[in-house]
């Protein structure tokens, strides 16, 4: 009896050393899982900010290459957005007379900020010409616009500096292009964005921020960009 009792108890102080063993094992386990997980959620923080930061610098990188041209209409109203396109159409062809063919970003902003009176007077002709009496005011400034995507071309969201025409009290959906590089459209269906415009984009843009505007730019051989979409 004696001897069938030591066996039983030295196989109860084994169990209680395997489920010693077992416990200590799997406390181990849980606290290399738990730093685990606090590693995880800290790594993707750390490549979330990592990922934003490249993107508000690419964004920014973006802004400082190109100008944008906005008409605000003064409101809503259908006789707003009409004559806002009307404007839009005198301005952009005014603008394409006054840029020289060979430019670049300064000489586009100095045309721009030195014809704004003539600009203004222009779009205020349109309006009187349509039975409006508001006023336009023309500014450069800097503006905060939302991501726009046409087609395969993608401006991310940020501060763009830009030529406002703003038309009467400018609380109407606005119609806006790319002034710089030239990628402003008269056609009122669609505008082509052709390949020497995507060099043009290319050639004032790093790799990087090219690609970002432009996905898999061997796809298509244009793109086609709705001018109904570039109401916002």
């Amino acid at each position: 009896m004696d001897g069938k009792k030591d066996w039983k108890d030295r196989w109860t102080d084994r169990l209680a050393n395997w489920k010693a063993v077992l416990n200590a094992v799997l406390v181990s386990l849980a606290g290399v899982l738990f730093l685990t997980g606090i590693y995880l959620v800290h790594l993707k923080r750390e490549n979330r900010e990592i990922r934003q930061r490249l993107e508000r610098e690419i964004q920014q990188g973006i802004a400082g290459e190109v100008f944008r041209f906005h008409v605000v209409a003064n409101s809503d109203r259908e006789e707003d957005q009409e004559v806002k396109l009307k404007v839009k159409t005198e301005i952009t062809e005014y603008l394409e007379e006054l840029l020289p063919e060979e430019t670049n970003l300064e000489k586009t902003k100095e045309a721009v900020l030195t014809h704004l009176p003539e600009i203004e007077d222009r779009a205020e002709k349109v309006m009187n010409r349509e039975g409006f009496d508001y006023e336009a005011q023309a500014v450069v400034e800097k503006t905060w616009f939302p991501e726009k995507t046409y087609g395969d071309c993608t401006f991310p969201a940020g501060e763009y500096e830009a030529l406002n025409l703003r038309l009467g009290k400018a609380q109407g959906h606005n119609w806006w292009c790319i002034l710089y590089p030239s990628l402003c459209f008269i056609d009122e269906t669609y505008g082509v964005v052709t390949e020497d415009k995507k060099e043009e984009l290319k050639d004032v843009l790093t790799e990087e921020e090219f690609l970002e505007i432009l996905k898999d730019p061997e796809k298509k051989e244009k793109v086609r960009i709705g001018f109904r979409w570039f109401s916002s």
